[in-house]
């Protein structure tokens, strides 16, 4: 088992705000005291989610910076985006996968660092159903 993973932006949120919806399987890879990266990426997500009423978070009075600066202690920390993880988000469309930006950075964040990705975006999922029989399967939700 791997001592980390990455975490897209909704399983993040809800792992944070304590939802209960992150299946079994991901959450067994959670425990243990694991390291959480947080693609940089998430964070232009959260902020946006907030700002548009699109999630809820436990306190509404709090700043979408605030709630990410509390969301990000220990055992999550960020991802930054590197030069590697840009370039190998923009090679992904050669791959076949599709084409939304913050997508594209989380997966390439999971498979530079090579950690399994935390998601439960369907797209993510049928793009790795589509890779050749032996390639390494980065996605957990299930």
């Amino acid at each position: 088992m791997s001592d980390a993973c990455v975490l897209d932006t909704y399983p993040w949120l809800h792992l944070i705000e304590d939802t209960g919806v992150i299946p079994r399987r991901a959450q067994r890879l959670i425990a243990g005291g694991i390291t959480l990266h947080v693609p940089a990426m998430c964070l232009w997500e959260v902020a946006m989610l907030i700002e548009r009423d699109r999630v809820t978070i436990a306190d509404p009075r709090m700043s979408a910076e605030r709630w990410m600066r509390a969301a990000l202690a220990a055992p999550c920390e960020v991802a930054p985006l590197t030069p590697r993880i840009a370039a190998c988000s923009a090679e992904l469309g050669r791959e076949g996968f599709h084409g939304d930006p913050a997508d594209r950075m989380v997966y390439a964040t999971a498979r530079v660092m090579d950690l399994p990705l935390i998601t439960a975006d369907e797209k993510i999922h049928a793009y790795e159903t589509g890779l050749p029989r032996r390639t390494r399967r980065l996605a957990v939700w299930d």
